[in-house]
C-alpha cells in the first residue's frame, strides 16, 4: 500500500510537471544549444569534408563551460516550485502519510532528472542523424580540427572536446559517464530544493542552490582543488583528465560518491525535518 501511495505522488507530480508552462524555456535552451554548439560542429564538419560521431553534438553540449551553466540553472527553473503544495496540501499528505509524500518526491525528482537529461541527449543526437556516424571513435573534426584549422585555436569547436577528454576516454564511454555524473547532479539539485522546502526556506533554497552552482561554475574551469568543493566541476568529464598526460587528475568513482553521499545526507535531513513540517500553514497556492 505504501508503495503505491509513493507511486501516485510521483506520477501526479511528474504529470503536473511535463504540463508547466514554464517547459517552453527547454525549447528556448535548445535552440541557444544548436547554435552554439551543433551548428559549429556541422560547420565545421562541412568544411573538413567529415562526419561527426553521432554523440558528439552531446557530449560538446556538456563539455561547454557556458552551457554547464544553463543547463543546471534551466532545471532549477523548472523545479523552482518543487515540491508543488497548497492550501489543500494537509488533506492530500494526510491520506498518504508525510513518508509517503517525502519518498514521492524523492522519486518525482528523479523521474524529472531523468527526463531533462533524456530530452537533452535525444534533441542533441536526432540534431546529427544523417550527419554522423556511430562507431566508438571519435571523429576527425574533434582530433583534428586544430589541424586543419590552426588560426582558429579560440573557437567553439577547437574547445568543446580536447584531448583530455578524447585521449582518456572513447565517445561511448565518455556519453555513458556523462548521463550518470549529469543526471547525479540534476537529482543533487532537487534534493536541495526539496531540503529548503521542508527547512521552511524555499526561496533561501533556490538562492543558495543557484549561488552554489554560478561559484561553481566560475571555480570548475580554475586549476584549483577547491574546484571539487561544488558539484558542478564533478559533472565536467574532460576536467577529470590531466591535459598533458593520460591520467586522472579526479577519479570518476570519487565523483560518483561525491553525488551519492551529498543526496544520501539531504534525504536525511529532510526525512527528520518533514515531521516538523505543519503543512495545515500553507497559503501557497498552485499556478
Amino acid at each position: 500500500m505504501g508503495n503505491s501511495k509513493v507511486l501516485r505522488v510521483a506520477k501526479n507530480e511528474y504529470i503536473k510537471w511535463l504540463h508547466n508552462p514554464k517547459m517552453i524555456i527547454v525549447l528556448v535552451m535548445f535552440i541557444f544549444a544548436y547554435d552554439y554548439v551543433i551548428n559549429e560542429l556541422t560547420t565545421a564538419a562541412d568544411k573538413m569534408g567529415e562526419e561527426l560521431q553521432i554523440f558528439e553534438g552531446f557530449i560538446g553540449i556538456s563539455n561547454s563551460q557556458l552551457l554547464l551553466m544553463i543547463i543546471p540553472i534551466v532545471f532549477v527553473g523548472l523545479m523552482g516550485d518543487f515540491p508543488r503544495v497548497d492550501g489543500n496540501a494537509v488533506f492530500y499528505i494526510h491520506r498518504v502519510g508525510k513518508t509517503n509524500w517525502l519518498m514521492g518526491q524523492m522519486l518525482f525528482a528523479i523521474m524529472a532528472s531523468a527526463t531533462y537529461l533524456v530530452a537533452l541527449l535525444g534533441f542533441s543526437t536526432v540534431s546529427l542523424i544523417g550527419r554522423s556516424f556511430v562507431s566508438d571513435t571519435w571523429s576527425q573534426i574533434t582530433t583534428k580540427y586544430y589541424i586543419f584549422a590552426p588560426n582558429d585555436y579560440a573557437s567553439t569547436v577547437a574547445n568543446l572536446t580536447t584531448g583530455r577528454l578524447y585521449n582518456n576516454l572513447t565517445p561511448i564511454d565518455a556519453t555513458l559517464n556523462i548521463l550518470v555524473v549529469m543526471f547525479l547532479f540534476l537529482v543533487l539539485i532537487s534534493m536541495m530544493l526539496l531540503v529548503g522546502f521542508v527547512c521552511k526556506a524555499r526561496m533561501g533554497g533556490i538562492v543558495l542552490t543557484t549561488g552554489i552552482l554560478c561559484v561553481g561554475n566560475v571555480l570548475a574551469y580554475m586549476e584549483s582543488g577547491v574546484r571539487w568543493i561544488f558539484p558542478t566541476s564533478h559533472a565536467i568529464m574532460e576536467i577529470h583528465y590531466d591535459e598533458i598526460y593520460r591520467e586522472p587528475i579526479m577519479a570518476l568513482e570519487w565523483s560518483y560518491i561525491y553525488y551519492i553521499v551529498l543526496i544520501f545526507i539531504l534525504f536525511i535531513v529532510a526525512f527528520l525535518c518533514i515531521d516538523n513540517y505543519d503543512f495545515s500553514k500553507i497559503q501557497e497556492l498552485e499556478e
